[in-house]
């Protein structure tokens, strides 16, 4: 029987180390593949520049994915290293606004969301309010559907109150996605991007029940 007991601790310690091992070798991985992108960039003054802002973000905890990805298209459209450092310190400032605003632990994929909707315009307060909506989950995808809602010239505002009411409601990801389908063929049509918001988001949320009634305001708890 304590030999059986013992097996069990050391079996279940082994598992322990292969996980911690693999989630290491996972981010060797990942840093290698970083690596090998950095220094496929032919130009040497574009490669510096790009190795100096990788380390400044390192420095500050910001993600690197999104910037190196910002750097690279710059590279393939052959901008100029002094474009590329300014894309990449902007783009670093709106991710650590970002990592602020949707605290305490957003992912990597809401911090570049978190980004993408700051660059068009979306609302602070607004990103704080999604958070403060789902804040045990992500909200990458409804992020997202914001951005490019706003992009596609539907005021913040109203594209910001359009998706914390379905959220308030609870709507699921796959609506909200389906929703920005629906509204960009509207517009495709002639629909103006707003009068197509207003269509889609009323008929998503005539299927949903009324948001619970939360003192303080409309928070969904998840």
């Amino acid at each position: 029987m304590k030999n059986t007991f013992l097996n069990a601790r050391f079996s279940a310690a082994g598992v322990f180390v292969a996980a911690v091992l693999l989630v290491a070798l996972s981010g060797a991985r990942a840093g290698a593949q970083q690596e090998t992108r950095v220094t496929a960039i032919r130009d040497d003054a574009t490669r510096s520049v790009v190795i100096e802002q990788l380390s400044i973000a390192k420095e500050h905890g910001v993600p690197i994915e999104p910037l190196l990805s910002k750097a690279l298209e710059g590279v393939a459209k052959n901008a100029s290293s002094k474009s590329i450092r300014a894309a990449m310190d902007a783009l670093q400032k709106r991710l650590r606004r970002a990592n602020d605003l949707l605290a305490p632990s957003p992912t990597v994929d809401e911090l570049s969301a978190g980004a993408d909707a700051l660059y068009v315009g979306v609302p602070e307060k607004t990103l704080k309010q999604m958070r403060q909506a789902a804040p045990r989950r992500s909200i990458a995808v409804e992020l997202g559907v914001l951005t490019e809602l706003v992009a596609r010239h539907v005021s913040p505002k109203k594209a910001s109150q359009m998706i914390l009411d379905l959220m308030a409601r609870g709507a699921t990801g796959a609506q909200l996605t389906a929703m920005n389908t629906a509204v960009q063929n509207d517009v495709a049509a002639g629909l103006t991007p707003e009068a197509a918001l207003d269509r889609h988001g009323r008929g998503i949320m005539s299927l949903l029940p009324l948001p619970p009634a939360v003192s303080g305001g409309n928070v969904r708890p998840r």
